[in-house]
């Protein structure tokens, strides 16, 4: 990182390669990381807590062709996060505010909510008939497991993670935050398809604004609901909020075992 900051603004075209893939074998050496050491800790526990699974009377047995499709989804996400990065850190962008205890956390909380609008609708158009076709691989997971997130083709991958090619183009990031984002972005996708329901709160439920496994879960078998990443704020604006999410994700507080949707 601080090789890649601290170049000459001479450097030719052959060093900004080399550069540029340096980093995006980092980024990519980075997401396989967390694929895989997540994925595990979720079989894990969905293996412990059987009672939390959402979808009970369905099974996915897609796992092996969905990670068939992992390696491409994670180079077009290291593609994008690292063009993002590697322009930040060029000059190339707007300039990004130091790291401080304000504008870290501020930052990160208003690009947080940028991506949450961008997937919402960036979703919105891929349900949309001229688009579709590029979405329906990820919904052939029915019942999605925590290996389901990567699967999908190359243009929706391009299109979810194109955010972070501009947003160091718009937003005065500090890079730190840009990274934490991705490392959220990439464990919170994960845990959105992981099929159970271990960490249901009131705070993912009316009046709060964020979204949960159940959330994601609906949308595999519902189709025309539950747009949203982070948040349920656009849906719940929009009327595209499935609607018995909020009692559904109520059955699994508290250690119950779930509702019947």
């Amino acid at each position: 990182m601080m090789a890649i900051m601290n170049s000459s603004a001479a450097d030719s075209w052959f060093d900004l390669a080399k550069q540029f893939v340096s980093l995006f074998g980092m980024v990519l050496l980075v997401l396989v990381i967390v694929l895989v050491s997540v994925g595990l800790v979720f079989e894990f526990l969905n293996a412990r807590h059987p009672e939390r699974k959402i979808q009970k009377g369905r099974i996915n047995k897609r796992k092996w062709k969905e990670l068939y499709r992992a390696p491409g989804s994670l180079a077009i996400i290291a593609l994008c996060f690292s063009g993002g990065l590697f322009a930040q850190m060029k000059g190339w962008t707007i300039t990004p505010f130091p790291l401080t205890w304000w504008s870290g956390p501020l930052f990160l909380a208003v690009s947080v909510v940028l991506y949450d609008t961008w997937f919402y609708w960036i979703h919105r158009l891929l349900h949309c008939k001229p688009f579709y076709r590029f979405h329906a691989l990820h919904h052939k997971s029915l019942a999605p497991t925590v290996w389901s997130n990567h699967n999908e083709s190359l243009t929706e991958a391009f299109l979810n993670q194109a955010f972070y090619l501009i947003i160091p183009f718009v937003l005065p990031i500090p890079w730190q935050m840009l990274v934490l984002q991705k490392l959220y972005d990439q464990v919170s996708g994960m845990l959105g398809h992981a099929g159970f329901e271990h960490f249901a709160s009131p705070a993912g439920r009316t009046p709060f604004p964020l979204a949960s496994t159940v959330f994601h879960d609906q949308h595999h078998s519902h189709f025309s609901y539950n747009y949203g990443h982070t948040f349920s704020i656009w849906d719940r604006m929009l009327g595209t909020l499935y609607p018995n999410y909020d009692d559904t994700l109520a059955g699994f507080e508290a250690g119950k075992s779930g509702k019947p949707e």
